[in-house]
């Protein structure tokens, strides 16, 4: 079977999904009978590049590599996402744009206008998905398309599928856990002796913080994945002020001194949970009891405590950071939408 894609975004997740087109096509049509051939790729500031007959994801990321334009696959194509969407007639759209946490741009009016003219999406677009997550799926199902998602939350580690697979059957009453990498990196070189201010500087040098942090630090990239899971889990959207929220920019070298002494680790614990008929969203820095699972997690892994009628509690570990992992949820589902059609 092969699908036609488009790739909109060539950033760092647009990038690691062109190496793992590259590299991992073969494996993918053994395994799964599924060839991707890809269509389209367009970037705001990469330019646009469009062949009929399919791109070259190697040929593409040597020029993204060398900085250069990916125009120069198809001078004087069509440039619009509309006339790509017109011309190309992919089966699924992946979206891997910077995302903004108050608007949900330009996440929000790619989907909407891919899902419109009859592609499936995948995207790890954090800022749309918590925004108007109803509204897209509306329009999915109303075309009868899929909107995957897989990568929004915990990059690569499956969380949503497993809770829409496996855990199928269970009600959830609670989901909370690690979901920012860069503060537990953060907290974590804490524990091992140095201030906050050296470990952000630690953080950013290793590309792990951005030049601006705030996103991080600040818990707003945790407080729009608590979104997406009460929308998800609960059917709730909440709104990111709606988000109960404090990040880590106040806890002090005596704060994690004071918790190793009482056997405990400080930690950005985000979640959300059913009370009554309310849904809870929150992210702040807690003391973590050592027996507790998410205080054992440390670096940039992200963790997830899912509480269970049927299975108790089950604990979800893995990198929620990266660009092949994040890549990784984006072929994921792209995965399971062909194969639901196979």
């Amino acid at each position: 079977m092969i699908k036609k894609l488009g790739l909109v975004g060539c950033g760092t997740v647009g990038s690691g999904l062109l190496e793992l087109l590259d590299r991992r096509a073969d494996y993918i049509a053994g395994k799964y009978g599924v060839s991707f051939k890809l269509l389209f790729a367009t970037d705001t500031a990469k330019g646009t590049a469009f062949w009929k007959e399919g791109l070259d994801p190697r040929a593409l990321l040597e020029i993204l590599e060398s900085g250069g334009s990916i125009d120069v696959f198809s001078p004087g194509g069509p440039k619009d996402l509309a006339s790509l969407l017109e011309e190309a007639k992919p089966d699924i759209i992946c979206e891997a744009t910077p995302t903004n946490y108050e608007t949900g741009e330009p996440g929000m009016s790619i989907m909407t206008e891919a899902l419109a003219s009859g592609a499936n999406v995948v995207s790890c677009s954090k800022g749309a998905l918590s925004r108007d997550m109803a509204g897209l799926k509306v329009l999915a199902v109303s075309k009868r398309l899929s909107l995957r998602f897989e990568s929004s939350v915990m990059s690569g580690t499956p969380l949503l599928s497993l809770i829409r697979g496996p855990m199928a059957g269970c009600e959830i009453s609670k989901i909370e856990g690690i979901l920012n990498g860069t503060t537990n990196f953060i907290l974590t070189k804490m524990e091992e002796g140095m201030d906050y201010g050296e470990a952000l500087a630690e953080a950013t040098r290793l590309g792990y913080a951005e030049a601006n942090p705030e996103g991080d630090v600040e818990g707003f990239d945790a407080a729009v994945k608590v979104c997406i899971l009460a929308a998800e889990i609960f059917g709730t959207p909440l709104r990111l002020e709606d988000v109960h929220r404090r990040g880590i920019t106040r806890v002090q070298r005596e704060d994690i001194e004071r918790a190793a002494a009482t056997r405990e680790k400080i930690k950005l614990v985000a979640g959300v949970k059913k009370e009554g008929d309310s849904v809870i969203g929150y992210v702040s820095p807690e003391f973590v009891r050592l027996d507790n699972p998410l205080a054992s997690v440390s670096g940039v892994t992200n963790a997830v405590s899912i509480t269970t009628d049927n299975l108790g509690v089950v604990t979800v570990t893995g990198p929620g950071a990266g660009k092949i992992q994040t890549a990784q949820g984006l072929l994921s589902d792209m995965l399971s939408i062909a194969r639901e059609q196979l």
